[in-house]
């Protein structure tokens, strides 16, 4: 969450934003289109999403058009900083996955994954997408080793077990 403060007539105002898959689901419902793309969001749709992310104060997303220009660099900051410490392999693959997502593909992801959507869906994104990332990988099953570095494995074996009794085979 981040905390950014605005002045309303003379009264100093605290806001509460969350870059979350319930603020993205607000977005996408109201503008029909996905968030998470490369594509270049235009000044009203980045306030659009800014209102969608506030939590506190509820009611009044006409405090977004208080921030300075320094507090909506660091609510974009916030937005794409990472959120976790974790990682996990990636998998180099050639091929292109031209799939958009969306919010209703991540909630997919968790009822596939059988994440509960409460508190997740409030977390920031990066964080949810990290813990999608982990389940995912951690329920692969284990993947089967070739058949020629199995065969070299069991000569490895062998072998120590030749130097280990001192045989011949």
């Amino acid at each position: 969450m981040l905390e950014l403060t605005v002045y309303d007539e003379d009264r100093e105002v605290l806001l509460k934003f969350e870059h979350s898959l319930l603020s993205l689901s607000k977005w996408e419902a109201r503008t029909k289109k996905a968030f998470l793309t490369n594509v270049a969001k235009s000044n009203e749709e980045l306030i659009q999403y800014y209102q969608d992310m506030l939590v506190s104060p509820e009611g009044r997303r006409d405090l977004v058009y208080l921030l300075d220009p320094e507090q909506l660099v660091e609510l974009q900051d916030y937005m794409n900083g990472s959120q976790t410490a974790s990682s996990v392999p990636q998998e180099t693959s050639s091929k292109f996955n031209p799939e958009v997502t969306t919010s209703e593909l991540i909630y997919y992801w968790l009822v596939g994954l059988q994440i509960p959507f409460h508190p997740v869906e409030t977390w920031h994104i990066t964080r949810l997408m990290m813990l999608v990332q982990i389940t995912s990988y951690k329920n692969q099953p284990p993947k089967k080793k070739k058949s020629a570095d199995v065969m070299a494995e069991w000569a490895a074996i062998n072998e120590a077990r030749k130097k280990e009794f001192g045989t011949s085979g």
